[in-house]
């Protein structure tokens, strides 16, 4: 593992170990079952079209259309595993996954709604039953 993806990785745990405090700070506030503090399940739909960035890693590719704060996520492998693009600002506490338990093989996106001129990183990643099980290299992109 390089350095730069230690850094990242450490990165989304100080990000989420801040989404559990927060949590816990709010009266009602839940978390997420998967990464971050927001958790959205794509719909099924076609793949991205026009101007996108993508990643991908074993079962998963990821992209995100910033245009329209769409991001997609496709299970490539059948391997009972969920899909997912865990995300998170740069210079923000907004965190979350985009989570794809569709058919592998299919492409879900879910529609999002970033702050203009920031910095989202992104990271394909597989999940068993809302636990990690691994990633792929992060990606990152001006929303």
């Amino acid at each position: 593992m390089n350095a730069a993806r230690t850094v990242h990785r450490t990165s989304l745990v100080a990000a989420a170990a801040a989404g559990v405090l927060l949590a816990l700070a709010v009266p009602g506030l839940a978390s997420a079952g998967y990464y971050g503090d927001e958790t959205d399940y794509a719909k099924a739909s076609g793949g991205p079209t026009g101007q996108y960035s993508c990643g991908s890693s074993t079962g998963v590719t990821i992209c995100f259309k910033a245009s329209d704060d769409l991001i997609y996520v496709k299970d490539t492998k059948a391997d009972g595993y969920a899909a997912a693009a865990d995300w998170y600002y740069s210079n923000s506490m907004r965190t979350g996954s985009c989570v794809n338990k569709l058919t592998a093989g299919t492409w879900g996106v879910c529609n999002k709604n970033f702050a203009e001129n920031q910095i989202v990183w992104f990271d394909p990643t597989r999940y068993n039953n809302g636990q990690y099980v691994d990633d792929g290299d992060s990606f990152s992109v001006y929303a």
